[in-house]
């Protein structure tokens, strides 16, 4: 890997084709990733919050919170995940549908437009 990173920011990255975004994701910093998937799982808690139960919300919020680029420095391993990160990630897939977590949280997810709230 060079020295130089690529950054890039949610548009750029989650308007790509998947296989764009996997290549993408090899070659970013663990900042910008963690930057990445925190953005999708706050526009995601955006768009979605009015028809999730308080726990649900809570657990997201605890999960978004908590996402930081150490998940993602251990680049030769993806096996090795931080066990903190792993509770999190199990809490939030016992609360949420199969469908929620892949669009909450992987790079398979759908790009979602910032979304306004009532106050504008």
């Amino acid at each position: 890997m060079n020295q130089e990173q690529l950054a890039i920011n949610y548009n750029q990255f989650f308007l790509k084709p998947v296989k764009e975004r996997i290549k993408i994701l090899n070659e970013i910093s663990a900042e910008n990733r963690a930057f990445l998937v925190k953005t999708q799982a706050e526009r995601w808690l955006a768009a979605n919050r009015s028809r999730l139960t308080h726990e649900q919300v809570s657990t997201v919020e605890e999960y978004i919170l908590s996402i930081s680029p150490k998940w993602y420095e251990t680049r030769d391993d993806f096996e090795k995940i931080d066990p903190k990160a792993e509770t999190l990630v199990k809490k939030v897939e016992a609360v949420l549908s199969r469908e929620d977590v892949m669009q909450l949280a992987t790079n398979r997810a759908d790009y979602i437009p910032i979304v306004e709230d009532e106050n504008g």
